[in-house]
């Protein structure tokens, strides 16, 4: 038996054929057993299907599953609550924002330099005869540099100084 002929038995079964062709299906069937074998099967299986439909589970989307639960929780009945509770309840909430409010304000005075420990440099002066010191301080980067310089040195460097300028002078005349 062909494909074709199968395709025309289930059209003749499901009622979608010409009167002409049904009369012509209809003595193939009683003459071929293989045939109307075919056609009980299809006539039962189309029975069998029409009793019971299958069943086709939609799957929920997540906003249909959660619209359920919203319905549910505003079907339940609305629960008085304790008017002791609420007193405490509020009491926390205010403290909550005192104590959030006073934390802003430590870390704004942080930030100013309030709380910041003030530095005392206290100068000393303890150098030798003939020598010199020079201070730097920077208080934006808190760094203190002191330059200690022998005076003697310095004199004679001075002077070695002095006789260069005067070697130089002598040339550009």
């Amino acid at each position: 038996m062909n494909e074709n002929l199968e395709l025309k038995l289930q059209a003749w079964i499901d009622g979608e054929v010409s009167p002409s062709e049904v009369r012509r299906l209809a003595e193939l069937a009683e003459r071929d057993p293989q045939v109307n074998q075919l056609v009980q099967e299809l006539r039962m299986t189309r029975q069998l299907l029409a009793a019971n439909p299958p069943e086709v589970a939609v799957p929920e989307t997540r906003e249909f599953y959660w619209s359920k639960i919203e319905r549910q929780i505003q079907n339940l009945p609305m629960e008085p609550s304790p008017t002791g509770s609420r007193s405490v309840f509020g009491w926390r909430r205010w403290m909550a924002s005192i104590a959030g409010v006073a934390a802003l304000g430590v870390m704004v005075l942080i930030a100013i330099g309030q709380f910041a420990p003030t530095a005392t440099f206290d100068e000393v002066s303890a150098t030798a005869d003939g020598m010199e010191a020079m201070t730097f301080h920077d208080q934006t980067a808190g760094v203190t540099v002191v330059w200690l310089q022998d005076g003697q040195d310095t004199q004679s460097t001075q002077a070695v100084d002095a006789d260069a300028v005067d070697s130089n002078s002598d040339l550009e005349l």
